[in-house]
């Protein structure tokens, strides 16, 4: 018959590791928090530019979205890149917005955009590339302004 007796330092740095290991675990879902594009809440939305924020939420560009009698705020993209392409976002105007629906903090109805056709014009405006990534995370975006001719000619 074997006996195994306990080391009780060992059961002590064993229980060490598994408290970091759930420490560091529940940091990362503190962060959840964050918002992120999910393709399964992707949902196309018609409707009219309501207001145009002038204060961002969580740093980024939004405005507000009537469709019928639904409100969303639409988010968009960082300021610094809605005014490198050089997009206008004015009151009144129809759009088309394809982008992942969630509720904020603050419970209002959000749509996070993937992209942004204005229907006057048909200009398509593309802020996530097929992986859902944002496009101005792109190394290429930052470093030069040529991005502004490309959106400009969408």
């Amino acid at each position: 018959m074997n006996v195994y007796k306990v080391d009780p330092k060992a059961a002590y740095s064993s229980f060490f590791f598994l408290f970091v290991i759930l420490l560091l675990t529940n940091t990362h879902s503190a962060h959840a928090g964050s918002i992120g594009y999910d393709e399964n809440t992707e949902i196309v939305i018609r409707g009219t530019i309501k207001q145009c924020a002038a204060r961002p939420y969580m740093k980024l560009q939004c405005f507000t979205l009537q469709s019928g009698s639904r409100i969303f705020r639409v988010i968009v993209a960082p300021r610094w890149f809605v005014r490198r392409i050089a997009l206008k976002l004015n009151d009144g105007e129809d759009v088309k917005v394809v982008g992942s629906k969630f509720f904020g903090r603050d419970g209002c109805l959000c749509l996070l955009a993937r992209s942004i056709r204005f229907l006057s014009s048909g200009r398509n405006v593309v802020l996530r590339d097929r992986n859902c990534k944002p496009v101005w995370q792109n190394s290429c975006v930052r470093e030069t302004s040529c991005i502004r001719i490309y959106y400009q000619s969408q």
